[in-house]
């Protein structure tokens, strides 16, 4: 499947159909955004709209230590030069092109702790499909990896909308 993709352009208008055609079985109403504008999509719920910013990768890859990883960077302008400021968009979703799984999070919960003002600039989740063994210590005891950034935890935009609601 990967022969198709000629280029991050593409892969990301992929993206955001995908996210679009998530968001629509969801029961959500949304649109394809301008271009030049710094958000993807836009959303409305409960007499809101909602701009959201679209993430895409191709498939799942081994980055260093990080083993079997879904990366995404947050970054923007030509080149992903910059980190992204709080306030562009509501929320994010994050694309797996290959696997087709999205992951919805508010920007809020993307808030860097270094940089105040802004968002996170590489977000990594796993998935509940692959086992992931732990570290084996030299007494044998294994360590439990965390689970919780897994991306079929964060399919359901009910959530996002649910924690952009309370912030109003």
């Amino acid at each position: 499947m990967t022969d198709g993709y000629v280029n991050e352009l593409e892969m990301g208008k992929c993206g955001e159909y995908y996210a679009i055609f998530s968001l629509t079985k969801q029961g959500v109403i949304c649109f394809p955004s301008d271009q030049g504008l710094p958000y993807d999509i836009v959303v409305q719920s409960e007499g809101r709209l909602l701009r959201g910013q679209v993430r895409s990768t191709l498939r799942m890859r081994d980055y260093g230590k990080s083993k079997n990883v879904y990366r995404f960077s947050t970054r923007t302008g030509k080149g992903s030069i910059r980190a992204t400021q709080c306030g562009y968009c509501d929320f994010y979703a994050f694309v797996v092109i290959e696997d087709e799984k999205i992951g919805f999070m508010a920007a809020k919960e993307l808030t860097s702790c270094k940089n105040i003002g802004s968002i996170k600039q590489t977000l990594e989740f796993r998935t509940e499909d692959k086992v992931y063994p732990g570290r084996i210590y030299p007494t044998g005891k294994q360590r439990i990896l965390d689970y919780s950034r897994n991306i079929e935890s964060f399919s359901s935009f009910r959530r996002v909308a649910e924690l952009l609601r309370k912030k109003s």
